[in-house]
This record gives C-alpha cells, sequence and structure tokens, in this order.
C-alpha cells in the first residue's frame, strides 16, 4: 500500500462563497438606506404625533449596517470562526428583537393617544433586509472550518 503524498492530503484553499458575500452586502446597504426613509410615528413634547425617520428613531441600524459590511469582508479573506459564528448569532437574535421592540413600542405609543399606528417604508425595508440577514447568516455557517493559504 503506497503512501499518500502530503500535498494531497491538504484541504483546497478557500473560495468565499459569494452568495453570502453578496447578500450581506445587500443587508448593509438596506439597513443603511432605511434609516433616511420614514420610520414611525412618534408623539412629540407638545402632545402631537409626528412622523420620524431612522435617524431619529432607529441609528441603531447604522451600527447593524456597519457590523455586516465588516462581516462581508472578513468572509472574502477567511470562513467563519468561531468569534464570526458567535456574531452571526448575536445579529439574527438582537436584530429581529429590535425590530420586534419598535414595532411594539410604535404599537403602544399611538394607542395611548388613540391614533393609528405608523409604519413607514424604512421600518418595512429594515424588516426585509432582516429576513435576508438571518438567510445569509445561516448559509455563512455551514462553510467548512479550515483554512490553507493559498500559496
Amino acid at each position: 500500500m503506497p503512501l499518500t503524498p502530503l500535498p494531497e492530503l491538504r484541504a483546497p484553499p478557500y473560495r468565499p462563497q459569494i452568495l453570502v458575500i453578496v447578500g450581506l452586502v445587500l443587508v448593509a446597504l438596506l439597513d443603511g438606506a432605511s434609516v433616511f426613509l420614514k420610520w414611525v410615528g412618534v408623539i412629540t413634547a407638545g402632545g402631537s404625533y409626528v412622523i420620524a425617520n431612522g435617524l431619529q428613531e432607529a441609528s441603531w441600524m447604522l451600527v447593524v449596517a456597519v457590523v455586516v459590511a465588516a462581516l462581508a469582508i472578513r468572509l472574502t479573506v477567511a470562513p467563519p470562526a468561531a468569534f464570526v459564528r458567535c456574531v452571526f448569532v448575536a445579529l439574527d437574535f438582537f436584530v429581529p428583537l429590535g425590530m420586534y421592540l419598535e414595532y411594539i413600542d410604535n404599537l403602544g405609543r399611538a394607542e395611548s393617544f388613540t391614533t393609528t399606528p405608523y409604519l413607514g417604508p424604512g421600518f418595512y425595508l429594515a424588516l426585509g433586509s432582516t429576513g435576508l440577514l438571518v438567510v445569509s447568516t445561516v448559509l455563512g455557517w455551514r462553510e467548512r472550518d479550515e483554512w490553507v493559504p493559498a500559496n
């Protein structure tokens, strides 16, 4: 029985998953764009119900956009390690939770002043990008762990 040469036993060089990277870049762009659109209705100090944009009500989406863009850049270099997978889980938990809290908060404000709750296009754009975020992180999670740099 002949021995197998060592180069044949090495894992192939890392090839980034283009679908995951494109998905994460798209999420970062959509989250960044959603902040500049009308987001929700808020009650002012004078008691009137006005429509606020995402910069006023959901600036945390900009932080999410930056983190997701950093993940996309990281995944072009190497497969996801344990820390990246922890960030995937954290994003998949906290972003939908934040969207749900925005929704409940908006409904509570509107009911307290007996007005119709308003959710603008920015909210729905961020909600759609949250679904794309979950799909992209699940696909990114499934990437292999070992990494051999190309010579």
